[in-house]
């Protein structure tokens, strides 16, 4: 019989010896507690902030009490990219001082990637099984009898833990729970999450991670308290504009292709990469910046491209090179060897070289300590690829690296809307738990939101398009109120390994929509219970399509009217449900009043401020700490100015049409059950929710009917009610939850009618 070797499983042998990488102290503090939690069945999560070490920690951990005990190990994620990740630090943390029981032990990896293995080759011999979620839910069976039925113990690893909440992960882990106790050995089962975003998402989803990791959170480290003690370094990202048109129209395809494999259509990499002035924006930008920035570690688009930006610097005297994965060079014909790029890499490391260009190469694996700015001038849609090239910037000094590290982003203007990854917005978000300890929650908000409302300021500032219809509007009118976020996980349909991708969505909520989303999103579980999802995560076209056209009709039937009304946003959280069964997120931007810039206009306009004395005044709101300008406007001043000018044009009743209002003062003073609803959201709509809350809860049963407090009309949908005082405002009734109560909207009215009467 013929025989042919395979990279996707084998035998490790342990080498004698130390582990060369020596743990930091959060580390080794959250090897304790696992050693701990370890004494019994647990179900917990490991918390650190990406740059923290987690995979490297469970590792360490799970070689120590799991691999080297003869006990086996079963590591899942959702994407080939971990799974390489993690089977690479396995392969390099073998050695004796973590494995002293063992000469070696059996590996396999799995997943829909043609280099990885399939769940039909698992053998009972296998030490760690490394593999996708998807292709295990794919091929059970043989998981479970080829594998999990002789295991009277087992160590199951969930990577990028917080998507754990989906239904399929959920039916994997529980399979293989179920399986165990039917074998007698549930006490046996043991699981370790790892996230560095445990609790992205709001209270109804942290419940839903709290039953699938029911120990909760084992060990969690700040990433400020890694910042502070030197060893992630402070990362300052910058955004500099690029003005180069990317102006061939994409299909629907197009866009797809490039979501799903991260790759730009020939002709428009071709573009980019030979752009003289792009080019040169690049190389001078960082000329002019050099003291600050170096040494440099760019990422190119492709091996033409990082050829053209070495030959630039070169001959501005800066002394570079670039790094590429087993291609031909350009110029000689010749393939560059590992050995040619490794010697690149020690002199760049050794300081002989200032910029090392490089195209798919150092995202990870390499030690570069050394690096202070990396300039991302490849656009990219994948969030792991973008958090490694960002992570190889954040290396702080406790490690060898810089107190702060500089990630510059190269910003092109695409004609067609991309979901590429925002390296600060994905820094924030992948940690988010700790983040929040750090800046104020309304700056991230707004920082959301600028980044939604800066192609309306855009479209504003294009002459060719008419935007009188939304200028005429009061200014905070069109500021959000807050914003819905969520992740979904999507499947790449022309993914060579149809794997899922995690892609982030925003939905907007203004005046107009707030009421009509919160009594939608509140009414989720009753709109899907016509639709027989089980344990589906995806929604059929026709069945997007009738829970759509439901919502609109039922919650939205004056869309066309609404600010900022989409449907994709309502489809995106139909999709958000059908996977997750939670409600999506929802982030108040309660300081919203501070960003009127009617107010602003009025005081210059009241005060006659003209030339140095207005642009002094426009300077110092701009430039205050405090504010939200900056942040709301994306740090373009010019967007700023233009609409303080409209805001300005409207007092001088240049816009016929324009509502102009002068703002209600409210003193601080005024106790808040003094305001009314309405009055309460638009200055604290974390308040305002809470009360809604609050109130729903007083007249909701244990089944989930809501009870009108006149008729007794019972009705699991929030959207068939109003809140309504007890004791009415006009005499006296105060916005307390003692005070208000649930009316059916029938009974709203008839007790409208008799008070109007009576007065």
């Amino acid at each position: 019989m013929k025989t042919a070797q395979v990279q996707y499983s084998g035998r490790l042998n342990v080498e004698r010896g130390e582990h060369p990488k020596e743990l930091y102290a959060h580390q080794n503090e959250a090897i304790k507690a696992l050693n701990k939690i370890n004494q019994a069945p647990f179900e917990g999560l490991l918390v650190l902030p990406t740059g923290g070490g987690k995979t490297l920690t469970a590792v360490h951990w799970l070689l120590r009490n799991f691999i080297n005990n003869k006990k086996k190990v079963l590591w899942i994620a959702h994407r080939h990219e971990l799974l390489d990740q993690a089977l690479e630090t396995v392969i390099l943390s073998a050695y004796s001082s973590l494995l002293s029981n063992v000469s070696g032990f059996r590996y396999r990896i799995i997943s829909g990637h043609p280099k990885h293995g399939r769940p039909v080759h698992i053998e009972p011999s296998d030490d760690i099984i490394i593999a996708s979620k998807d292709s295990l839910n794919s091929g059970l069976d043989h998981l479970l009898n080829n594998w999990v039925r002789y295991l009277p113990e087992l160590l199951l690893v969930v990577d990028e833990a917080h998507h754990a909440t989906a239904k399929t992960y959920r039916k994997l882990i529980n399979t293989v729970k179920d399986e165990m106790k039917t074998r007698g050995h549930e006490n046996g089962f043991k699981m370790l999450g790892l996230t560095a975003t445990p609790f992205r998402t709001d209270e109804s989803e942290k419940g839903l991670l709290k039953l699938v990791f029911p120990g909760d959170i084992i060990y969690s480290e700040h990433l400020r308290n890694l910042i502070n003690k030197g060893i992630l370094a402070e990362p300052i990202f910058e955004n500099l504009e690029t003005k180069i048109a990317i102006n061939k129209k994409l299909t629907a395809r197009d866009i797809k292709t490039i979501e799903d494999f991260d790759r730009l259509p020939k002709e428009i990499a071709e573009k980019i990469a030979k752009s003289q002035e792009r080019n040169g924006i690049i190389v001078n930008h960082y000329i002019k910046n050099r003291e600050k920035y170096k040494p440099l570690l760019i990422f190119a688009l492709d091996i033409v491209h990082a050829i053209a930006l070495n030959k630039l610097f070169q001959d501005k005297g800066v002394k570079s090179d670039y790094v590429v994965s087993s291609v031909k060079d350009a110029n000689t014909g010749t393939t560059v060897s590992a050995k040619d790029n490794s010697e690149k890499i020690k002199k760049f490391r050794n300081g002989e070289l200032e910029v090392l260009i490089n195209v798919e190469m150092l995202t990870e694996g390499t030690d570069l300590p050394n690096v202070q700015t990396v300039f991302l001038t490849r656009p990219t849609a994948s969030t792991i690829l973008m958090t490694q090239m960002i992570g190889r910037a954040l290396r702080g000094q406790k490690a060898g690296g810089t107190e702060k590290a500089y990630v510059v982003s190269f910003i092109d203007e695409w004609e067609d809307k991309i979901n590429w990854v925002n390296p600060e917005k994905l820094h924030f978000e992948d940690n988010a738990e700790f983040i929040e300890k750090d800046i104020p929650s309304n700056n991230r908000t707004a920082r959301l939101i600028s980044i939604e409302m800066i192609e309306e300021f855009a479209r504003i500032m294009d002459e060719s398009i008419d935007t009188t219809g939304i200028e005429t509007l009061e200014f905070l009118k069109r500021v959000p109120i807050g914003i819905y976020r969520f992740s979904i996980l999507e499947p790449a349909q022309e993914s060579e390994a149809f794997e899922p991708i995690a892609r982030n969505y925003e939905v907007l909520l203004y005046d107009d929509t707030e009421e009509a989303y919160d009594n939608f999103v509140n009414d989720l579980e009753i709109i899907f219970q016509g639709i027989g999802l089980k344990d589906r995560e995806i929604l059929t076209d026709a069945e997007l399509e009738y829970l759509l056209q439901t919502a609109k009709e039922i919650y939205f039937p004056n869309c066309q009217t609404l600010l900022g009304y989409r449907d994709e946003d309502v489809e995106n959280i139909l999709r958000f449900y059908a996977q997750k069964q939670a409600k999506p997120e929802f982030l108040a931007f309660s300081e919203r009043r501070k960003c009127d810039l009617s107010i602003v206009a009025r005081h210059i306009y009241d005060n006659s401020l003209g030339g140095k004395a207005k642009s002094d005044y426009i300077d110092s709101l701009w430039n205050e700490q405090k504010s939200f300008w900056q942040v709301l406007f994306s740090y373009n001043k010019l967007y700023f100015r233009k609409q303080l000018d409209i805001e300005t044009l409207k007092i001088e009743g240049l816009y016929p049409n324009a509502v102009v209002s002068i703002p209600t003062v409210i003193p601080d003073t005024v106790p808040i059950e003094t305001l009314t609803l309405y009055e309460i959201k638009e200055r604290d709509i974390n308040e305002y929710k809470k009360i809604k809350k609050a109130v729903f809860s007083k007249y909701t049963d244990a089944r989930g009917f809501i009870s009108c407090a006149i008729s007794g009309f019972k009705s699991q949908m929030r959207r068939d009610f109003q809140i309504d005082h007890i004791k009415p405002m006009s005499e006296g009734g105060l916005t307390m939850v003692e005070n208000l109560q649930v009316l059916s909207r029938k009974a709203h009215q008839q007790k409208t009618r008799v008070e109007n009467i009576k007065r």
